[in-house]
């Protein structure tokens, strides 16, 4: 892929998930002014429970589906054989996550909108590794800005109508899940058709056989990485720890920050390295620029957040931040550490080292379980915070030993931290000299005038932080 056709993909991949990202960071301002005290921990819990049932039972469809998709010779049948296994595995998965639910919060109607959650998501998620598989991107587009009118017209007509209520906005949620995936099916199957998989018995085992080899060790990989950046959720949620929702709130506005930042990039490098895989080689200079690029987002991020982004967040949930701000660093840390392993681990990823995946990403759930509910414990929202961020940081440096001799760590970490100190420093004597030296004293002036200025730093600092060439190419 050269250069010019890698930068159209990611800038339309950017709106696919700017719009989610943007909803999910509207819903956590939104839901997190108007809940009453420890609902938001509740819309965590259920939301935290659905979705790692629905990547559990399902996730390794999608991911398979994306490995193969390409090599197949009847891709009709392919998708049609994969559709029928997401259609009967979807309603177990929705069974199994309300009932974990049921253990943290009772109520038979919260069964009812998890297990509609959970669907909802297994179809939404599956149609779109199809559309990735295929680069069907405006089709995603579409579907993104279906899901996010209906989301936002249904939670306020709900709230509006019939109270404010976390049960009400897992159904908006369900409801723009369910939408999205019903256009995404429609013009899917215009685009590949279906055929009942009873008419080819044995091509579907056939396909079975192959998705399920391939992505056998998926779903306890992927259980493994959710469990771990949820364990402190469930530890919250368990123990009801003192300041949780403001906790939990924060640390889904930085993974709707990290979804926004990261998500296009891997959604275009993702079929790259399955390409590199194929040809036998993999892509060292793709992971080096990959992390590079999260090295320097995550910090312009956090610059961006520590100066306006906080304080905005006070006055328009008219909320104040009531955890350390060490607290929240080390959140954001998990939240950084989390979205990078995703690139780093590729090299075992695409060689299909899944096992090992697999037992690293358990292992390191199990501590993150342990360090969670003894760090809840005995010290509160501190210890939860501090146990997520070690096993997070202990998953990342087992994945990264695996490519430690293939990549160069002055390329990927250290030539893109310097430019983000040298960033960090340039935007607080900007952020004081706007006070001290100009005088701005309103409070939206001066965020506005820095956020203007140091969006110009940020676009410099990307342009030569990142290595945007070795995207594109570049082989070990």
């Amino acid at each position: 892929m050269n250069n010019n056709a890698f930068l159209s993909k990611f800038l339309l991949y950017v709106p696919v998930k700017l719009i989610p990202a943007f909803m999910g960071i509207f819903f956590v301002f939104f839901l997190y002014k108007f809940f009453p005290d420890g609902q938001y921990v509740s819309y965590s819990v259920c939301v935290t429970c659905a979705l790692i049932a629905a990547q559990l039972f399902a996730g390794w469809v999608g991911n398979s589906y994306v490995y193969y998709f390409s090599g197949s010779d009847d891709k009709k049948s392919f998708f049609s054989s994969s559709l029928a296994i997401i259609l009967l595995i979807a309603p177990v998965a929705g069974v199994m996550a309300a009932s974990v639910c049921l253990f943290f919060i009772g109520g038979d109607f919260v069964f009812v909108c998890v297990w509609g959650l959970c669907v909802s998501q297994i179809l939404f998620f599956f149609l779109s590794s199809v559309c990735q598989a295929d680069f069907l991107v405006w089709l995603q587009l579409r579907a993104a800005v279906l899901q996010a009118g209906v989301q936002a017209i249904l939670i306020f007509t709900l709230f509006d109508r019939l109270g404010v209520d976390f049960r009400y906005a897992l159904i908006a949620l369900s409801a723009g899940y369910i939408s999205a995936s019903a256009l995404l099916l429609f013009s899917v199957v215009r685009k590949l058709g279906f055929s009942n998989p009873l008419m080819f018995r044995e091509k579907f085992k056939s396909i079975l056989e192959s998705l399920y080899q391939y992505g056998a060790a998926l779903s306890p990989w992927i259980f493994g990485m959710l469990v771990m950046a949820a364990a402190d959720r469930f530890a919250i949620g368990y123990y009801d720890i003192e300041h949780g929702d403001t906790y939990l709130s924060l640390k889904d506005l930085f993974a709707g920050g990290a979804g926004l930042l990261s998500m296009p990039l891997l959604m275009v490098v993702h079929p790259l390295l399955i390409r590199k895989f194929r040809e036998k080689r993999f892509a060292a200079s793709i992971i080096e620029s990959s992390f590079g690029f999260l090295v320097v987002t995550f910090s312009l991020l956090w610059c961006a957040l520590s100066f306006v982004g906080f304080d905005f967040f006070e006055r328009l949930t008219g909320k104040t931040i009531d955890v350390s701000l060490w607290v929240v660093f080390f959140s954001f840390v998990s939240v950084f550490l989390n979205s990078s392993s995703v690139y780093i681990q590729k090299r075992l990823e695409v060689h299909r080292k899944m096992r090992l995946l697999a037992a690293l990403s358990v292992g390191s759930a199990l501590v993150s379980i342990v360090f969670s509910c003894v760090g809840g414990r005995f010290w509160g929202i501190y210890g939860v915070s501090i146990g997520l961020m070690l096993a997070q940081g202990l998953y990342f440096l087992l994945v990264a030993y695996s490519i430690q001799k293939k990549i160069s760590l002055y390329r990927c970490f250290v030539a893109p931290l310097i430019v983000s100190f040298l960033v960090a420093i340039i935007g607080s004597v900007y952020y004081y000299a706007l006070g001290d030296w100009l005088g701005l004293s309103d409070w939206r002036v001066k965020a506005i005038v820095w956020l203007v200025g140091f969006s110009a730093i940020s676009l410099l600092a990307l342009w030569r932080g990142v290595r945007w060439k070795g995207l594109t190419g570049g082989a070990v």
